[in-house]
């Protein structure tokens, strides 16, 4: 698993060498359209009608096979804007409805709250579901599906260890049910969608599957299922003055209840020391296996002692006992040292991806047998972003973001983007420091600036910001609020939203506060963060224009790949939804004129009606228009 860096041993270099604390993002002007567009057949799947569309964030890594993917344009030009709930930690981010409402669960919070909504606009509180139960709250990120018993409307599922709960998008209880696991209660990443048992799953730190009726909460297991692994080793202990150590957990306990634990255990369990799960999982639409990265058996490492040293990819099956089913292992994949990711799918779960913790990027088969192997340079972090197009993966280490392409039996890395984004002072170094995130015209990424202690950088401040798909040029980029330790969510408008979890800024910020770095820096901030989209024309240029793309390829293949193309018209279709909201929203901000909405909607209306009639819409004016208003 992941280790946490020393920084006891540094301390007095950095005040030796005056290392300043204040970073001043660079000026990034607006972008011009990416050349970048989509060839060939797209890698398509199994849509069962409880999945709800792709243009929005759903679950933790966006969707059910985790390909943090969103098949909408992210805007282009965006800034801070609010925070809200800012008195709680959030190491996992917040998943949307089709109307841009917010869901989220914080880590064991002050106020007795399991499930959170905001409004986007102003982040306004909409309702809260109570923690009925007491027990820790888990932060396990929530699961948005379409609710095929009422078309139009969506349900919202979250699981904890002892409970599981679903809410209609309105606040009202669907059912509230025990989730019937043994063990004390830890945490649970989120829960899945199981279509061919019509079931939501979830997988918990200690390694317990459950599965309840999607309908009516009811498990529809024989029993609880516990993976064969034992926690993980313990990490190292944190090196630092106690005074740092001491000051960095007040900081952090400000925001969640540490209930006893120290910021080293904190760290411990976000990078999978000493646990048996440390990731989210993927459930395959289209054959109901899931894949689970956990700790392998202990006897596999040679001793029998209760940790086990070894990672594994788990495949898991729901076999049918009775009216019920019971939970089988397949096979297994185990890893050196452990793997610190979530099994990533293509959507025709052709294979899984997932980095093992020496720097290699893996592709998997149905039978856990390895495809190919790839170095990438150091430890990936985090899930795989897995694009539906041109085999493009997304590799994010503690430095760098990487696109490597997958040709199949074999990869090449495509190329590894520059994060020249901040004006550093001497000592300081810029640094990704989250997952990449993709949409239909560009990369999403956050990066920090901040010093290097030890193996890993600690992060002053943040900003998020675009990379070109086509050359991983940076396209834009704005200063940040906080940190994060989960992912970049999308809401269906194209903004971008993180879970504040700043776990590295407490020693940075307390350096400061103790007089070992000489200039301040800011004090944490919880809740969620909200990026701002501006320049909405740029943004409906770009979802008309990526619209565009997309059609001129269906086209060319309607013969060759027809579940390709219409996933295309599908997406079009998402894109022409985005082109209105951004219109209107272009409309009120005063990028766009009454009479360059009232043309850009007529376009939008006759497109519209071309994927009505199950016909490829045709996208060209509209992009074209756009780009003139644009220029205009």
């Amino acid at each position: 698993m992941r280790r946490p860096q020393a920084i006891g041993s540094v301390v007095l270099a950095l005040v030796l060498t005056g290392t300043a604390a204040a970073q001043t993002p660079k000026t990034f002007l607006p972008p011009a359209r990416t050349a970048w567009k989509p060839v060939g057949c797209r890698t398509t799947g199994n849509t069962p009608p409880a999945l709800a569309s792709r243009a929005a964030w759903r679950s933790l890594h966006a969707d059910e096979v985790n390909t943090d993917e969103v098949s909408i344009a992210y805007a282009p030009v965006f800034q801070e804007d609010w925070v809200a709930e800012p008195a709680t930690w959030n190491p996992t981010g917040p998943v949307f409805d089709s109307a841009g409402n917010l869901y989220f669960v914080p880590l064991n919070p002050y106020e007795s709250v399991a499930l959170i909504s905001l409004e986007p606009q102003g982040g306004g509180r909409r309702w809260t579901i109570p923690n009925l139960a007491g027990t820790p709250a888990g932060s396990g990120t929530p699961l948005v599906l379409a609710d095929p018993d009422a078309p139009g409307a969506e349900i919202v599922y979250v699981g904890f260890y002892e409970r599981a709960i679903a809410v209609r998008t309105d606040g009202s209880v669907v059912w509230d049910v025990p989730t019937g696991l043994p063990g004390t209660p830890v945490g649970v990443f989120g829960v899945n969608y199981h279509p061919g048992a019509d079931a939501i799953v979830g997988v918990s730190r200690d390694g317990y599957v459950y599965a309840l009726d999607r309908r009516t909460g009811v498990s529809i297991l024989t029993a609880p299922f516990q993976l064969p692994g034992e926690p993980s080793p313990p990490g190292p202990a944190i090196v630092a003055p106690p005074a740092v150590t001491a000051c960095a957990e007040t900081a952090l306990g400000a925001l969640t209840d540490l209930r006893g634990s120290t910021i080293s255990q904190v760290i411990d369990i976000l990078l999978g020391n000493g646990v048996e799960v440390a990731n989210y999982f993927s459930i395959d639409p289209n054959t109901g296996r899931l894949w689970v990265a956990a700790t392998a058996a202990d006897a596999e490492d040679g001793t029998v002692d209760g940790v086990s040293e070894l990672g594994a990819l788990y495949r898991l099956d729901l076999v049918p006992n009775g009216i019920l089913f019971a939970v089988v292992e397949t096979c297994h994949r185990s890893f050196a040292g452990g793997s610190a990711s979530t099994p990533a799918l293509p959507h025709d779960g052709s294979r899984i991806y997932v980095g093992d913790n020496v720097g290699n990027l893996i592709a998997i088969d149905d039978a856990c047998e390895d495809i190919w192997t790839l170095p990438v340079g150091s430890q990936i972090t985090g899930s795989i972003g897995v694009a539906a197009d041109r085999g493009e993966v997304y590799a994010s280490t503690a430095t760098a973001i990487l696109q490597v392409i997958d040709q199949g039996t074999s990869a090449a890395i495509r190329w590894t983007a520059t994060l020249d984004l901040f004006d550093l002072l001497p000592g300081q170094i810029s640094f990704n420091q989250n997952l990449a995130g993709i949409g239909a015209n560009a990369v999403a990424f956050q990066a920090g600036a901040g010093i290097q202690l030890g193996p890993r950088p600690l992060t002053i401040t943040t900003g998020m910001g675009l990379l070109d798909r086509e050359t991983g040029a940076v396209r834009y980029f704005a200063g940040g609020l906080d940190e994060t330790v989960a992912v970049m969510s999308t809401g269906p408008d194209g903004t971008l939203y993180i879970g504040n979890s700043p776990i590295r800024r407490p020693f940075t910020y307390c350096l400061s506060q103790l007089g070992l770095l000489p200039t301040p820096v800011a004090p944490l901030t919880g809740g969620i963060s909200k990026y701002a989209p501006r320049r909405w024309d740029l943004l409906l240029r770009d979802a008309a224009c990526a619209g565009d793309d997309r059609m001129r390829n269906a086209v060319r293949h309607r013969r060759i790949c027809p579940l390709s193309v219409e996933a295309d018209r599908t997406q079009a279709s998402e894109l022409l939804q985005q082109c209105r909201s951004a219109a209107a929203a272009g409309l009120a901000a005063g990028n766009l004129t009454a009479l360059e909405k009232e043309r850009i909607d007529r376009r939008i209306d006759r497109a519209l009606a071309q994927y009505r009639n199950g016909r490829l819409p045709k996208l060209k004016s509209l992009c074209t228009l756009a780009e003139k208003i644009v220029a205009s």
